[in-house]
């Protein structure tokens, strides 16, 4: 007798499917899907790579460098707690940074923008340094909710005291770099980024159990060499209600159920609204899309 003949009246279940909750980053998936989700599904969901990495170069290597500068002044860069970063610092740990992308493929677009990028950052470390580093408690500070069918993340990029009180949770400002010139108040772009720091209030309260006393984004590119003191367009203070923050976790609900459903049905539709310019110049499906391609000359391979 066979042994198979003991089994035959044993039926064996399928495995289920384990029930894993998206996880969603406030930056890279809702406003990247916020900007343009056709983009975002090809480049964000489906995981092609664009043609060129330059553009993330500028934003990316901003916000690494500072938070070594960040990390300089707690002592932990090797040099003594408290001392300032100098020219020389700062060229160094941009060395660092730039070898680090080059080796992930991520290069400038010219050399202009690779010095455009060094001069900002030297420009913020010598007008923003000795009044913002002793201020600082904590850099690259994540943050993370559970909302029932996914997971929210983000990473504030600087929790500072805020004025002259004490260092701690009870009395605390976020900062956020922004690699970009000051937008016009009214632009969708700057509602995205007052939409940004409020759930990143709500987040920081979930982890704290306090609200942030507001957020400070901060436009680098509005910087200059031959700045002595912070230019006005560089700062936009975002102001919390909770009104404020209750529409911004609906709008991010929604946004998430967007992606979601997009998941599902493996399409990424053209948003109701228009991407802006800057989101289109640097896609390379703009050839091939309704709200674009008429705003492009085709390129064509070089014989």
């Amino acid at each position: 007798m066979s042994v198979w003949t003991h089994y035959q009246a044993i039926n064996v279940a399928p495995p289920a499917e384990p029930a894993i909750r998206p996880r969603f980053s406030l930056t890279a998936d809702i406003i990247s899907f916020r900007r343009c989700s056709r983009q975002y599904g090809h480049f964000g969901n489906d995981g092609y790579v664009p043609a060129q990495a330059v553009q993330v170069f500028f934003g990316t290597i901003i916000h690494q460098v500072l938070d070594r500068c960040h990390r300089h002044y707690s002592g932990l860069m090797g040099a003594p707690k408290g001392s300032f970063p100098t020219n020389a610092d700062v060229e160094s740990y941009f060395g660092e940074v730039e070898n680090a992308l080059k080796s992930q493929g991520i290069r400038p677009a010219s050399g202009a923008v690779r010095d455009r990028a060094l001069l900002v950052l030297k420009t913020f470390n010598r007008i923003e340094g000795p009044t913002l580093y002793p201020r600082v408690f904590d850099t690259e500070y994540r943050l993370e909710a559970d909302r029932g069918d996914y997971v929210l993340r983000g990473v504030v990029d600087v929790l500072a005291a805020a004025g002259d009180a004490t260092p701690d949770h009870d009395n605390v400002e976020i900062w956020d770099y922004k690699g970009t010139r000051f937008p016009d108040l009214s632009s969708p772009t700057m509602r995205d980024y007052e939409w940004q720091m409020a759930v990143y209030a709500e987040l920081y309260r979930t982890r704290t159990g306090r609200y942030p006393k507001r957020a400070i984004l901060y436009f680098l590119n509005e910087l200059d060499e031959a700045m002595t003191k912070r230019p006005l367009r560089a700062v936009h203070e975002v102001h919390f209600d909770k009104s404020q923050i209750a529409k911004a976790l609906n709008d991010f609900a929604s946004t998430a159920t967007d992606i979601m459903g997009c998941r599902a049905a493996r399409a990424w539709p053209l948003p109701g609204q228009a991407p802006s310019k800057e989101t289109c110049d640097i896609c390379d499906l703009r050839w091939n899309c309704s709200a674009a391609a008429a705003k492009y000359d085709l390129r064509t391979p070089l014989l």
